[in-house]
């Protein structure tokens, strides 16, 4: 597993012993910041459940200007900041140790706000459903192009539309699916 591009391209990135963590892989991790494009640039990056922090890193190595990585497991917070400290990209990143779902409100309560939102929440379980529900209430928690991207098994559905936010992308990668999702458009009140 390795920064695939940007100021820290090439870096190998560590990855915990004995873990159970899932890393994403450079395939999926390659398909997505090609969707992002440069909404990457100077965003304000959410790395939720972050694992190795792969993801977070990617787009700090990719011109993000802040990321936040949160993770539940000590040894993969231990990972993270290793990581960030081997892509020199340490100072531009926060890492909150703690389940996501105490750590969303607390984030909002700070002021934080976040142009993406990339959510790999453990898979099988009901995480993935409850994160999303919570960020589709509570849309002032994003800011700027205003994308939550969500990464599972493609055989695992999720609603097109989650409270305020709605599906309008996905991309297959192999047995995963990534699924975008933006606020919904109430176009009755564009008029």
């Amino acid at each position: 597993m390795r920064v695939i591009a940007g100021i820290s391209k090439g870096v190998n990135l560590k990855s915990p012993s004995n873990s159970r963590v899932r890393p994403t892989s450079d395939r999926i991790r390659t398909v997505l910041f090609n969707m992002l494009g440069n909404l990457v640039i100077e965003s304000h990056f959410l790395d939720l459940c972050a694992g190795t922090g792969s993801v977070g890193i990617e787009a700090l190595s990719r011109g993000a200007k802040r990321a936040v990585f949160v993770e539940l497991d000590g040894r993969c917070v231990e990972t993270i900041k290793a990581n960030l400290l081997l892509t020199k990209l340490f100072d531009k990143a926060r890492i909150v140790k703690g389940d996501a779902r105490r750590k969303l409100p607390q984030l909002l309560a700070e002021g934080e706000r976040f142009d993406i939102v990339f959510l790999d929440p453990p898979y099988g379980g009901d995480l993935a459903i409850q994160l999303m529900t919570w960020l589709g209430s509570h849309l002032e928690l994003l800011q700027g192009p205003k994308l939550v991207v969500l990464q599972q098994l493609a055989k695992e559905e999720l609603p097109q539309r989650i409270l305020g936010l709605s599906a309008f992308e996905q991309r297959r990668v192999g047995e995963h699916v990534l699924r975008f999702y933006s606020p919904t458009i109430n176009w009755s009140d564009e008029r």
